[in-house]
């Protein structure tokens, strides 16, 4: 038996009352496990497997997947249900972080992150957008893929303009900028306002308000950059948020 803390990332149903959720746990990293019977949908416990709540799981490895034998809530987040625009932009903080993880591979500090933003957003009312990127900001930093933004991603000269290469992961100075499809004009407002992201901890940006204009620009930048990459196209979490016409 193994006793780990986790957060539910994703929850299928198999039938029969029957669950297989992505967990995202302490010890062992992003895992799926199965549900008994106990946790059958009208059940009283069946909110531990449900998106969003962070528990205390008992389990027991299957021959493929793991076994939930116990769960106790530690936190539902249930206020994030609340609004339409939380839970469909934490449901895309779960989905990006399901797919930035590896399979049984334990990351305390992603843990942790995960649960500040999922507090941060929950009594949160407004302007969700600047803790989304600050959480995909310090998550990027973390797996060492994060923009360089200190020199010439090119040639490492200190004076960088504000061009920034999608393709080459930075800045790039006045000397290197050239014509290119991937190139990214950005402004100095914008940079810094990353580069704040990337010296502090997630709890003390939640009080910290950007300007319409450069949050336009920071989302912008992001989209592309993520999507080059890593790959994260084809989220069924922003169709979401595009169905529902959200703006922040």
């Amino acid at each position: 038996m193994i006793n780990t803390e986790g957060i539910v990332l994703k929850q299928v149903k198999t039938g029969e009352d029957r669950r297989i959720i992505m967990l995202f746990t302490e010890k062992l990293g992003k895992i799926s496990a199965a549900s008994g019977t106990m946790y059958h949908s009208k059940s009283k416990s069946s909110g531990i497997l449900h998106p969003f709540t962070y528990g205390k799981y008992t389990l027991y490895k299957g021959r493929q997947i793991y076994n939930i034998n116990y769960g106790d809530i530690i936190k539902s987040f249930y206020k994030i249900g609340e609004s339409i625009e939380k839970y469909a932009y934490c449901s895309y903080i779960l989905e990006f972080t399901e797919r930035i993880l590896p399979e049984n591979q334990s990351d305390p500090y992603l843990f942790e992150l995960l649960i500040d933003f999922l507090e941060i957003i929950e009594n949160r009312n407004k302007k969700y957008l600047p803790i989304i990127r600050a959480y995909e900001i310090k998550s990027l930093k973390h797996l060492g893929i994060m923009p360089q933004l200190n020199e010439c991603v090119r040639c490492g000269n200190k004076e960088t303009g504000v061009y920034f290469s999608i393709e080459e992961g930075g800045l790039l100075c006045n000397e290197c900028y050239g014509n290119n499809t991937l190139i990214f004009n950005l402004n100095h407002d914008t940079i810094e306002v990353m580069r704040y992201i990337i010296n502090n901890s997630i709890k003390k940006l939640e009080k910290v308000s950007i300007d319409d204009k450069i949050l336009d620009l920071l989302n912008k930048l992001m989209k592309r950059y993520l999507e080059y990459h890593l790959g994260l196209n084809n989220m069924k979490s922003m169709d979401f948020i595009d169905t529902c016409s959200i703006s922040d």
